[in-house]
């Protein structure tokens, strides 16, 4: 089980992210996204073994100090966590901070594949977009509603949409990224605003991510990733 050691972030957290910027961070607020991850890493599912031979299917997969979640990146205003190896994949499960909010789920990078492969955003829209709907576009329908998800697009969060199941869906099944030289990041799952995310224990961040695990194995057993490590 998750440490009981993570404080949930509250207002004076988000007010601190006006003072990040690329390469810098309070060094209190690095201090409690590195307790999360410690306590991320407490759960089985996010064991670096388990993961990387199960999940993703990675038995090389680094990790960062055997954590699954890398250090926290500082951006403008904003500093972001993904599991190791989730720009490559360009699916991962993220968690990210603006002043606004707190971003919990599955997030989709596009435009910095090292190696060419099928994008998994596309291959996300290719299960949604059959007809008659599948399992899988009919399930992730349910988990949005059920658990009032929502989007993200490059940094905007659309609280209009927040349990919204098929305003969502529809908005992802027909996405399309502008050309552009930066990555494309689309996110979908939970969106905290301050007054919420201060009620979040670690243990909430980690039942988002164990209800979105199964889409994220989804994708990754998609784009080609079949084998099983014991």
């Amino acid at each position: 089980m998750p440490s009981s050691t993570f404080q949930p972030f509250d207002r004076g957290d988000f007010v601190k992210m006006r003072s990040v910027a690329h390469g810098s961070m309070p060094p209190a607020l690095k201090a409690k996204i590195d307790t999360l991850r410690q306590s991320l890493g407490a759960c089985p599912e996010f064991d670096l073994r388990t993961f990387s031979t199960r999940i993703v299917r990675r038995p090389g997969m680094r990790g960062d100090a055997g954590l699954v979640f890398g250090q926290a990146r500082p951006a403008d205003q904003h500093w972001y966590t993904y599991v190791v190896g989730g720009d490559q994949d360009e699916v991962q499960l993220n968690i990210g901070m603006f002043e606004t909010h707190l971003r919990v789920g599955l997030g989709f990078q596009m435009g910095r594949q090292a190696k060419p492969k099928i994008p998994a955003f596309r291959l996300f829209q290719l299960f949604l977009g059959l007809r008659p709907p599948i399992p899988f576009r009919t399930a992730l329908h349910e988990c949005i509603e059920q658990h009032k998800f929502s989007l993200e697009v490059r940094g905007e969060p659309h609280f209009n949409l927040v349990g919204r199941a098929e305003g969502v869906i529809r908005f992802l099944e027909t996405y399309s990224p502008p050309a552009d030289e930066e990555p494309i990041f689309v996110f979908v799952g939970a969106l905290w605003k301050p007054k919420e995310a201060a009620t979040k224990s670690a243990e909430d961040f980690r039942a988002v991510f164990r209800t979105l695990l199964p889409f994220y194995e989804a994708i990754i057993l998609m784009g080609g990733r079949f084998s099983y490590f014991d």
